[in-house]
């Protein structure tokens, strides 16, 4: 019950809120005036309402830590929410995030000071590409919506925040049919390391994320069902390879298998066990697909080093990885595939996604319909004709 003392004409009102983590007991106080000209009687019962009305606030804000700095709600999720509720490597981006630009800019805010405007201008402050502070607003929004489910606050002020625009967005970059086929002659004719050669063809033919092609174990892999499973993705976390799930659910697929691609597969195959059989007990993972030389997890960074020595000097200078999964996108569009077995293919988590990303592959494949269309009818024409 609130205690209320008087204080001249005033009336001091305090409020136990129980205890903090310390075991120090939390008081919640606040001083009421009475209007001028009441009754020392009437003033005292307006006095009471006032602290019945008081307690009644603080009570149902008991678990509230308004007053914490943003700082301190981020230590409480990196310790608590993140190491069981996050993959590892994306607690390990968060965190970075967090520590690089959010912390400097929202650490020593008290969380009752963090409004939406507020949030908003900070946002639009940044010197970054909008797609990087898409990402920090992500961390936010994971961070103060735990934050609420903890009761720490009422609600997130990350609710309606206005973003920054991406004004010069850039399209996906790919190459066409003819710079692919290109592309394909170059690896195939030019001398280099096969084992790397073997990565960039699967990439191109499955359209998989870098890290799920090396993330690829022989269990994954059906020779007799000539299908290839995602179970797995490499990630690099400070440094440290680990083997984790794949990006989404939907990232978890099967694919189908054609003959030239389990060729790739077997000699693939062939390569570890000679060198596997080279190492014996320092060979490390004779079970993953692509190994490094010493039979360790296969660096991404390493491939990705390799491709721009193999490309350099070519017209394919600045290819990267990803892009090779565009080109087996677009070949599949381009194909009249549908898009939604595109999507699939892909794993992607919804097929607006693909739409999106390839909104200038599907343009131009709508016009080849049209042409298709065109071109029959006129065949009909002159059949008749």
């Amino acid at each position: 019950m609130a205690t209320i003392t008087k204080r001249g004409n005033n009336f001091r009102i305090k409020v136990s809120c129980g205890y903090d983590e310390n075991y120090k007991q939390i008081i919640k106080s606040t001083t009421f005036r009475p209007p001028a000209g009441v009754s020392p009687k009437k003033a005292e019962k307006l006095a009471q309402e006032f602290a019945f009305e008081f307690e009644r606030k603080c009570k149902d804000y008991t678990e509230l830590h308004e007053t914490m700095k943003f700082s301190e709600l981020a230590d409480w999720y990196f310790e608590n929410f993140a190491p069981i509720e996050l993959k590892e490597s994306t607690a390990y981006t968060y965190l970075g995030q967090y520590n690089k630009h959010l912390k400097p800019v929202l650490g020593n805010m008290k969380l009752k000071e963090i409004t939406t405007p507020k949030l908003t201008r900070i946002m639009q402050s940044y010197d970054l590409n909008p797609a990087t502070i898409r990402k920090l607003y992500v961390v936010l929004q994971s961070i103060f919506h735990r934050a609420v489910e903890q009761g720490f606050i009422r609600e997130s002020p990350c609710h309606n925040v206005i973003l920054p625009k991406n004004k010069n967005k850039k399209k996906v970059v790919s190459l066409d049919e003819d710079g692919i086929q290109r592309f394909m002659h170059l690896l195939n004719t030019k001398p280099w390391d096969e084992d790397f050669k073997r990565i960039i063809k699967v990439l191109i033919y499955t359209g998989f994320r870098s890290g799920e092609c090396l993330g690829l174990m022989w269990e994954d892999i059906d020779f007799d069902a000539m299908t290839i499973t995602v179970n797995h993705n490499l990630t690099d976390i400070g440094g440290r390879h680990e083997l984790g799930t794949p990006k989404t659910e939907s990232s978890q697929r099967t694919i189908g298998m054609s003959d030239v691609l389990a060729s790739i597969f077997k000699e693939q195959k062939n390569y570890i066990e000679q060198l596997s059989k080279s190492l014996g007990d320092e060979f490390a993972h004779p079970e993953m697909v692509f190994t490094s030389a010493n039979g360790n997890y296969r660096d991404r960074c390493s491939v990705y080093h390799s491709l721009k020595r193999f490309i350099k000097g070519t017209e394919f200078e600045n290819l990267t990885l990803h892009q090779l999964r565009h080109c087996n996108a677009t070949l599949l569009l381009n194909s009249g595939v549908d898009l939604k077995i595109v999507s699939e293919h892909l794993g992607h988590c919804d097929i607006g996604v693909t739409a999106n990303i390839y909104a200038d592959v599907l343009k131009s494949t709508k016009v080849k319909v049209a042409n298709l269309v065109t071109l029959k009818l006129e065949e009909n024409t002159t059949e008749n004709e």
